[in-house]
């Protein structure tokens, strides 16, 4: 049996393809403070569900990229060459905040 859905607007389609985008533009936007899952949720309109998962995309993402960092070569037009930021983490009686750091050059 197929579950038949309504369609979603284009505009939702575009933003949950784009959540990590989207969050790091907001984090690195308010690099000065660190914002919880719920913070970042309201400020964002998203569910809290949608901004675990991307986090934990993206830490998985940065980790596997530290451990193979030298080893796999990236090619030259790749995006994040030149990443110039890094979403740090830290957990505070059981509630993890994040924060974007510039990072110098």
């Amino acid at each position: 049996m197929i579950c038949a859905s309504a369609p979603i607007e284009a505009a939702e389609f575009d933003a949950h393809k784009n959540l990590k985008k989207i969050i790091i533009d907001f984090l690195c936007r308010n690099s000065d403070k660190g914002y919880s899952v719920r913070e970042i949720s309201q400020a964002l309109g998203l569910s809290d569900e949608d901004i675990n998962y991307t986090m934990l995309k993206l830490g998985l993402s940065d980790l596997v990229s530290d451990f193979t960092r030298g080893v796999v070569h990236k090619s030259n037009n790749q995006p994040n060459k030149n990443k110039r930021f890094r979403i740090e983490d830290v957990t505070i009686n059981g509630i993890t905040y994040y924060r974007c750091l510039k990072i110098k050059c």
